[in-house]
Protein backbone atom coordinates (compact mmCIF):
# COMPACT_ATOMS: atom_id res chain seq x y z
CA UNK A 1 0.00 0.00 0.00
CA UNK A 2 2.24 2.71 -1.41
CA UNK A 3 1.20 6.37 -1.04
CA UNK A 4 0.49 7.61 -4.55
CA UNK A 5 0.34 11.40 -3.85
CA UNK A 6 3.42 11.07 -1.42
CA UNK A 7 6.26 11.06 -3.72
CA UNK A 8 9.95 8.94 -3.63
CA UNK A 9 12.37 11.87 -1.67
CA UNK A 10 15.93 11.34 -3.51
CA UNK A 11 18.86 10.03 -1.91
CA UNK A 12 20.26 12.53 0.63
CA UNK A 13 16.65 14.83 0.57
CA UNK A 14 15.36 15.60 3.87
CA UNK A 15 11.55 14.56 4.24
CA UNK A 16 11.19 14.81 8.35
CA UNK A 17 7.47 16.17 8.71
CA UNK A 18 6.72 19.29 10.60
CA UNK A 19 5.25 17.53 14.16
CA UNK A 20 2.16 19.30 13.37
CA UNK A 21 1.48 17.04 10.27
CA UNK A 22 3.24 13.98 12.15
CA UNK A 23 0.71 14.42 14.83
CA UNK A 24 -2.64 13.49 13.33
CA UNK A 25 -0.86 10.49 11.46
CA UNK A 26 0.47 9.05 15.05
CA UNK A 27 -3.08 9.68 17.14
CA UNK A 28 -4.64 7.67 14.70
CA UNK A 29 -1.95 4.87 14.42
CA UNK A 30 -2.74 5.25 18.51
CA UNK A 31 -5.69 4.31 17.81
CA UNK A 32 -5.76 1.49 15.36
CA UNK A 33 -3.15 -0.32 17.34
CA UNK A 34 -5.64 0.38 20.55
CA UNK A 35 -8.29 -1.65 18.13
CA UNK A 36 -5.74 -4.46 17.20
CA UNK A 37 -4.45 -4.99 20.74
CA UNK A 38 -8.50 -5.13 21.67
CA UNK A 39 -9.47 -7.18 18.44
CA UNK A 40 -6.33 -9.67 19.84
CA UNK A 41 -7.91 -9.86 23.08
CA UNK A 42 -11.57 -10.34 21.97
CA UNK A 43 -9.27 -13.25 19.54
CA UNK A 44 -8.22 -15.27 22.85
CA UNK A 45 -12.14 -15.27 24.22
CA UNK A 46 -13.60 -16.90 20.62
CA UNK A 47 -10.79 -19.01 20.98
CA UNK A 48 -12.17 -20.01 24.47
CA UNK A 49 -9.20 -18.93 26.11
CA UNK A 50 -7.84 -16.65 29.13
CA UNK A 51 -8.02 -13.24 27.85
CA UNK A 52 -6.65 -9.84 29.95
CA UNK A 53 -9.85 -7.97 29.26
CA UNK A 54 -13.26 -10.18 29.47
CA UNK A 55 -15.69 -7.65 28.54
CA UNK A 56 -15.92 -4.25 26.35
CA UNK A 57 -17.94 -1.67 28.32
CA UNK A 58 -18.30 -3.81 31.59
CA UNK A 59 -20.49 -6.23 29.41
CA UNK A 60 -19.66 -9.60 29.78
CA UNK A 61 -19.77 -11.13 26.21
CA UNK A 62 -19.71 -8.03 24.16
CA UNK A 63 -15.94 -7.94 23.72
CA UNK A 64 -15.95 -11.35 21.73
CA UNK A 65 -18.42 -10.30 19.82
CA UNK A 66 -16.09 -7.47 18.36
CA UNK A 67 -13.69 -9.61 17.50
CA UNK A 68 -14.47 -9.28 13.87
CA UNK A 69 -14.98 -4.78 13.31
CA UNK A 70 -12.09 -4.22 15.39
CA UNK A 71 -9.71 -6.30 13.32
CA UNK A 72 -11.07 -5.55 9.68
CA UNK A 73 -13.25 -1.99 10.69
CA UNK A 74 -10.55 -1.02 13.63
CA UNK A 75 -7.38 -2.06 12.57
CA UNK A 76 -7.30 -2.71 8.95
CA UNK A 77 -9.67 -0.05 7.85
CA UNK A 78 -8.17 2.51 9.62
CA UNK A 79 -4.37 1.47 8.41
CA UNK A 80 -5.69 1.32 4.83
CA UNK A 81 -7.38 4.86 5.56
CA UNK A 82 -4.64 6.26 7.11
CA UNK A 83 -2.23 5.51 3.96
CA UNK A 84 -4.56 6.80 1.47
CA UNK A 85 -4.87 10.09 3.96
CA UNK A 86 -1.45 10.95 3.61
CA UNK A 87 -1.15 10.34 0.09
CA UNK A 88 -4.30 12.67 -0.52
CA UNK A 89 -2.40 15.20 1.58
CA UNK A 90 -5.53 16.97 2.60
CA UNK A 91 -6.26 17.67 6.08
CA UNK A 92 -10.36 16.55 5.67
CA UNK A 93 -8.94 13.09 4.51
CA UNK A 94 -7.70 12.02 8.11
CA UNK A 95 -11.46 11.72 9.02
CA UNK A 96 -11.42 8.58 7.52
CA UNK A 97 -8.98 6.41 9.66
CA UNK A 98 -10.00 8.53 12.88
CA UNK A 99 -13.80 7.94 11.83
CA UNK A 100 -13.18 4.12 11.56
CA UNK A 101 -10.82 3.88 15.02
CA UNK A 102 -12.84 5.90 16.91
CA UNK A 103 -16.07 4.37 15.99
CA UNK A 104 -14.57 1.23 16.94
CA UNK A 105 -12.94 2.64 19.93
CA UNK A 106 -16.54 3.73 21.31
CA UNK A 107 -17.90 0.22 20.94
CA UNK A 108 -14.93 -0.97 22.62
CA UNK A 109 -15.93 1.31 25.64
CA UNK A 110 -19.98 0.84 25.71
CA UNK A 111 -21.08 3.51 23.88
CA UNK A 112 -24.65 3.13 22.33
CA UNK A 113 -24.43 0.71 19.06
CA UNK A 114 -26.11 3.22 16.50
CA UNK A 115 -23.09 5.93 17.98
CA UNK A 116 -20.55 3.99 17.36
CA UNK A 117 -21.70 2.49 13.73
CA UNK A 118 -22.72 6.06 12.66
CA UNK A 119 -18.94 6.82 13.53
CA UNK A 120 -17.53 4.34 11.78
CA UNK A 121 -20.20 5.03 8.38
CA UNK A 122 -18.59 8.52 8.79
CA UNK A 123 -15.09 7.01 8.48
CA UNK A 124 -16.41 4.86 5.71
CA UNK A 125 -17.51 7.53 3.62
CA UNK A 126 -14.50 9.70 4.19
CA UNK A 127 -12.38 7.03 2.79
CA UNK A 128 -15.12 7.15 -0.26
CA UNK A 129 -14.48 10.61 -0.86
CA UNK A 130 -10.87 10.18 -0.78
CA UNK A 131 -10.63 7.99 -3.62
CA UNK A 132 -13.34 9.83 -5.34
CA UNK A 133 -10.49 13.37 -5.27
CA UNK A 134 -7.95 10.46 -6.66
CA UNK A 135 -9.64 9.00 -9.67
CA UNK A 136 -10.66 12.88 -10.51
CA UNK A 137 -6.76 14.01 -10.12
CA UNK A 138 -5.30 10.48 -11.64
CA UNK A 139 -8.09 7.80 -12.89
CA UNK A 140 -6.64 4.12 -13.24
CA UNK A 141 -7.61 1.08 -13.24
CA UNK A 142 -5.85 0.00 -9.99
CA UNK A 143 -7.43 3.02 -8.13
CA UNK A 144 -10.71 1.85 -9.47
CA UNK A 145 -10.13 -1.52 -7.98
CA UNK A 146 -9.09 0.14 -4.47
CA UNK A 147 -12.12 2.29 -4.56
CA UNK A 148 -14.54 -1.12 -4.83
CA UNK A 149 -12.99 -2.29 -1.50
CA UNK A 150 -14.04 1.07 0.16
CA UNK A 151 -17.84 1.12 -1.38
CA UNK A 152 -17.66 -3.01 0.88
CA UNK A 153 -16.70 -0.92 3.38
CA UNK A 154 -19.33 1.49 3.23
CA UNK A 155 -21.82 -1.18 2.27
CA UNK A 156 -20.63 -3.59 5.27
CA UNK A 157 -21.33 -1.24 7.80
CA UNK A 158 -24.73 0.33 6.96
CA UNK A 159 -25.95 -2.98 6.69
CA UNK A 160 -24.61 -3.55 10.17
CA UNK A 161 -26.32 0.06 10.77
CA UNK A 162 -29.46 -1.40 9.59
CA UNK A 163 -29.14 -4.29 11.71
CA UNK A 164 -27.86 -7.38 9.54
CA UNK A 165 -26.29 -10.21 11.19
CA UNK A 166 -22.24 -9.66 11.31
CA UNK A 167 -21.67 -12.33 9.62
CA UNK A 168 -23.38 -11.41 6.75
CA UNK A 169 -21.61 -7.93 6.66
CA UNK A 170 -17.67 -9.58 7.13
CA UNK A 171 -17.76 -10.79 3.48
CA UNK A 172 -18.21 -7.15 2.59
CA UNK A 173 -15.53 -5.81 5.35
CA UNK A 174 -13.09 -8.75 4.18
CA UNK A 175 -13.17 -6.75 0.88
CA UNK A 176 -11.54 -4.03 2.31
CA UNK A 177 -7.72 -4.97 2.87
CA UNK A 178 -8.27 -7.52 -0.32
CA UNK A 179 -9.11 -5.12 -3.20
CA UNK A 180 -6.92 -2.40 -1.36
CA UNK A 181 -4.03 -4.81 -1.43
CA UNK A 182 -5.07 -6.31 -4.92
CA UNK A 183 -4.98 -2.74 -6.52
CA UNK A 184 -1.97 -1.46 -5.31
CA UNK A 185 0.19 -4.40 -6.21
CA UNK A 186 -1.77 -3.93 -9.36
CA UNK A 187 -0.25 -0.46 -9.73
CA UNK A 188 3.15 -1.67 -8.93
CA UNK A 189 3.61 -4.57 -11.04
CA UNK A 190 1.84 -2.56 -13.99
CA UNK A 191 5.28 -2.62 -15.72
CA UNK A 192 4.92 -6.31 -15.78
CA UNK A 193 2.08 -6.42 -18.04
CA UNK A 194 1.72 -7.15 -21.61
CA UNK A 195 -1.31 -5.59 -22.19
CA UNK A 196 -4.79 -3.85 -21.16
CA UNK A 197 -6.41 -7.15 -20.66
CA UNK A 198 -4.61 -7.76 -16.87
CA UNK A 199 -5.88 -4.77 -15.53
CA UNK A 200 -9.47 -5.78 -17.09
CA UNK A 201 -9.00 -8.85 -15.99
CA UNK A 202 -8.62 -8.16 -12.67
CA UNK A 203 -11.08 -5.26 -12.55
CA UNK A 204 -13.64 -7.79 -13.39
CA UNK A 205 -12.78 -10.03 -10.90
CA UNK A 206 -13.09 -7.47 -8.59
CA UNK A 207 -16.64 -6.34 -9.65
CA UNK A 208 -17.65 -9.86 -9.34
CA UNK A 209 -16.23 -10.27 -5.51
CA UNK A 210 -18.19 -7.31 -4.50
CA UNK A 211 -21.20 -8.27 -5.74
CA UNK A 212 -21.14 -11.30 -4.53
CA UNK A 213 -20.28 -9.99 -0.74
CA UNK A 214 -23.07 -7.64 -1.55
CA UNK A 215 -25.25 -10.64 -2.44
CA UNK A 216 -24.61 -13.01 0.26
CA UNK A 217 -27.06 -11.88 3.01
CA UNK A 218 -29.72 -12.97 0.33
CA UNK A 219 -28.59 -16.91 0.18
CA UNK A 220 -25.68 -19.68 -0.06
CA UNK A 221 -26.49 -19.52 -4.31
CA UNK A 222 -23.89 -16.68 -3.79
CA UNK A 223 -20.88 -19.02 -3.26
CA UNK A 224 -20.24 -19.48 -7.08
CA UNK A 225 -19.88 -15.50 -7.13
CA UNK A 226 -17.59 -14.90 -5.15
CA UNK A 227 -15.46 -17.95 -4.40
CA UNK A 228 -14.28 -18.19 -8.05
CA UNK A 229 -13.80 -13.96 -8.55
CA UNK A 230 -10.64 -14.94 -5.67
CA UNK A 231 -10.07 -17.68 -6.87
CA UNK A 232 -9.16 -15.80 -10.16
CA UNK A 233 -7.53 -12.86 -8.30
CA UNK A 234 -5.22 -14.87 -6.76
CA UNK A 235 -4.26 -16.85 -9.81
CA UNK A 236 -3.78 -13.92 -12.24
CA UNK A 237 -1.65 -11.50 -9.55
CA UNK A 238 0.26 -14.37 -8.46
CA UNK A 239 1.44 -15.43 -12.04
CA UNK A 240 2.03 -11.47 -12.73
CA UNK A 241 3.47 -10.08 -9.76
CA UNK A 242 7.33 -9.83 -9.59
CA UNK A 243 7.70 -11.34 -6.28
CA UNK A 244 8.03 -14.08 -8.61
CA UNK A 245 11.04 -13.04 -9.82
CA UNK A 246 12.33 -10.82 -6.54
CA UNK A 247 12.14 -14.33 -4.37
CA UNK A 248 15.36 -15.21 -6.40
CA UNK A 249 17.35 -11.95 -5.72
CA UNK A 250 20.67 -12.66 -4.55
CA UNK A 251 23.42 -9.82 -3.48
CA UNK A 252 24.28 -7.93 -0.01
CA UNK A 253 20.40 -6.22 0.09
CA UNK A 254 18.44 -9.04 -0.90
CA UNK A 255 17.24 -10.26 2.53
CA UNK A 256 14.60 -7.71 2.21
CA UNK A 257 13.27 -7.96 -1.10
CA UNK A 258 13.43 -11.75 -0.34
CA UNK A 259 11.37 -11.53 2.51
CA UNK A 260 8.96 -8.92 0.88
CA UNK A 261 8.60 -10.97 -1.84
CA UNK A 262 8.35 -14.54 0.03
CA UNK A 263 5.05 -12.94 2.40
CA UNK A 264 3.39 -11.26 -0.89
CA UNK A 265 3.23 -15.15 -2.78
CA UNK A 266 2.24 -16.74 0.84
CA UNK A 267 -0.67 -14.12 1.03
CA UNK A 268 -1.57 -15.07 -2.70
CA UNK A 269 -1.53 -18.78 -1.76
CA UNK A 270 -3.92 -17.75 1.19
CA UNK A 271 -6.13 -16.09 -1.23
CA UNK A 272 -6.37 -18.76 -3.41
CA UNK A 273 -7.48 -21.09 -0.64
CA UNK A 274 -10.41 -19.02 0.55
CA UNK A 275 -11.27 -18.75 -3.12
CA UNK A 276 -11.37 -22.30 -3.57
CA UNK A 277 -12.92 -23.15 0.02
CA UNK A 278 -15.63 -20.35 -0.50
CA UNK A 279 -16.59 -21.91 -3.69
CA UNK A 280 -16.72 -25.91 -2.57
CA UNK A 281 -18.47 -24.82 0.80
CA UNK A 282 -19.83 -21.21 0.98
CA UNK A 283 -19.41 -19.61 4.38
CA UNK A 284 -21.68 -22.27 5.95
CA UNK A 285 -20.58 -25.13 4.80
CA UNK A 286 -18.15 -27.82 6.27
CA UNK A 287 -20.34 -28.20 9.27
CA UNK A 288 -19.83 -24.95 10.20
CA UNK A 289 -15.83 -24.51 10.50
CA UNK A 290 -16.08 -23.04 6.56
CA UNK A 291 -16.32 -19.63 8.30
CA UNK A 292 -13.57 -19.14 10.37
CA UNK A 293 -11.24 -21.39 7.56
CA UNK A 294 -12.24 -18.54 5.31
CA UNK A 295 -12.00 -15.36 6.81
CA UNK A 296 -8.96 -16.45 8.48
CA UNK A 297 -7.17 -17.19 5.48
CA UNK A 298 -8.66 -14.03 3.76
CA UNK A 299 -7.94 -11.41 7.14
CA UNK A 300 -5.09 -12.84 8.40
CA UNK A 301 -3.24 -15.17 5.71
CA UNK A 302 -3.76 -12.82 2.90
CA UNK A 303 -3.88 -9.46 4.32
CA UNK A 304 -1.70 -9.50 7.36
CA UNK A 305 1.04 -11.77 5.33
CA UNK A 306 0.56 -8.44 2.85
CA UNK A 307 1.28 -5.88 5.23
CA UNK A 308 4.54 -7.97 6.71
CA UNK A 309 5.43 -7.24 3.17
CA UNK A 310 4.70 -3.77 2.96
CA UNK A 311 5.23 -2.67 6.65
CA UNK A 312 8.83 -1.46 5.08
CA UNK A 313 7.26 1.20 2.74
CA UNK A 314 4.10 1.78 4.45
CA UNK A 315 5.29 3.00 7.76
CA UNK A 316 8.31 5.54 6.91
CA UNK A 317 5.86 6.85 4.31
CA UNK A 318 3.00 7.29 7.47
CA UNK A 319 5.60 8.77 10.44
CA UNK A 320 8.74 9.31 8.50
CA UNK A 321 11.20 7.25 9.84
CA UNK A 322 13.04 4.16 8.69
CA UNK A 323 11.89 0.76 9.09
CA UNK A 324 14.98 -1.30 8.30
CA UNK A 325 14.88 -4.92 7.57
CA UNK A 326 15.65 -7.52 10.05
CA UNK A 327 16.45 -11.01 9.31
CA UNK A 328 14.07 -11.57 12.71
CA UNK A 329 11.14 -11.13 10.53
CA UNK A 330 10.96 -14.45 9.57
CA UNK A 331 10.22 -15.65 12.73
CA UNK A 332 7.02 -13.45 12.53
CA UNK A 333 6.32 -14.87 9.43
CA UNK A 334 6.83 -18.26 10.08
CA UNK A 335 4.76 -17.86 13.30
CA UNK A 336 2.05 -16.66 11.33
CA UNK A 337 1.43 -19.01 8.09
CA UNK A 338 2.69 -22.06 10.50
CA UNK A 339 -0.32 -20.97 13.08
CA UNK A 340 -2.91 -20.53 10.70
CA UNK A 341 -1.91 -24.00 8.41
CA UNK A 342 -2.13 -25.55 11.77
CA UNK A 343 -5.63 -23.70 13.06
CA UNK A 344 -7.28 -24.56 9.30
CA UNK A 345 -5.74 -28.06 9.80
CA UNK A 346 -7.17 -28.50 13.22
CA UNK A 347 -10.69 -27.27 11.64
CA UNK A 348 -10.84 -29.59 9.18
CA UNK A 349 -9.96 -32.38 11.39
CA UNK A 350 -12.19 -31.06 14.40
CA UNK A 351 -9.47 -30.95 16.81
CA UNK A 352 -10.25 -28.06 19.63
CA UNK A 353 -6.60 -28.19 20.83
CA UNK A 354 -4.73 -27.76 17.90
CA UNK A 355 -7.44 -25.35 16.61
CA UNK A 356 -6.79 -23.29 19.81
CA UNK A 357 -2.99 -23.54 19.50
CA UNK A 358 -2.98 -22.23 16.07
CA UNK A 359 -5.20 -19.38 16.99
CA UNK A 360 -2.66 -18.19 19.71
CA UNK A 361 0.17 -18.85 17.74
CA UNK A 362 -1.02 -16.32 15.04
CA UNK A 363 -1.65 -14.63 17.72
CA UNK A 364 1.98 -14.40 19.13
CA UNK A 365 2.85 -13.79 15.23
CA UNK A 366 1.40 -10.36 15.21
CA UNK A 367 2.50 -9.56 18.76
CA UNK A 368 6.11 -10.09 17.60
CA UNK A 369 6.06 -8.04 14.57
CA UNK A 370 4.84 -5.16 16.16
CA UNK A 371 7.52 -5.51 18.84
CA UNK A 372 10.10 -5.87 16.12
CA UNK A 373 8.76 -3.26 13.85
CA UNK A 374 8.14 -0.61 16.82
CA UNK A 375 11.93 -1.11 17.67
CA UNK A 376 13.38 -0.76 14.70
CA UNK A 377 11.42 2.20 13.40
CA UNK A 378 12.25 3.96 17.43
CA UNK A 379 15.96 3.17 16.96
CA UNK A 380 16.54 3.87 13.18
CA UNK A 381 17.10 7.66 11.77
CA UNK A 382 14.36 10.30 10.16
CA UNK A 383 14.22 9.58 6.53
CA UNK A 384 17.18 11.47 5.31
CA UNK A 385 18.08 12.83 8.47
CA UNK A 386 19.49 11.84 12.01
CA UNK A 387 18.21 9.69 14.53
Amino acid sequence: MLGRGEPRAPQGARLGAPSHRLAPRLLALAMAGTCLLAGLDAALLRLSLPAPVRAAGGAPGSLALLHGPLMLVGFLGSVISLERAVAARAAWAFLAPAGLALGSLLLLAGAPQTVGRLVMLAGALALGAIYIAVHRRAPSVAGDVESLGAIALILGVFLWIAGVPIEDCVPLWLLLPTLTIVGERLELARIAFLDDAVETTVAGLSAVALLGACLHPAGGWATIIIGPALLGLAVTMAYHDVARRTIRSRGRAAGAVRFSAASMLAGYLWLAIAGAAWTVWGLDGFDGAAYEIIIHCLGLGFAFSMILAHAPTIIPAVVHRNLPYHRLMWLPFALLHGGLALRVGALAAGALVPWQAGGVVGIVAILVFMLIAVTRVATSGRIGGRP
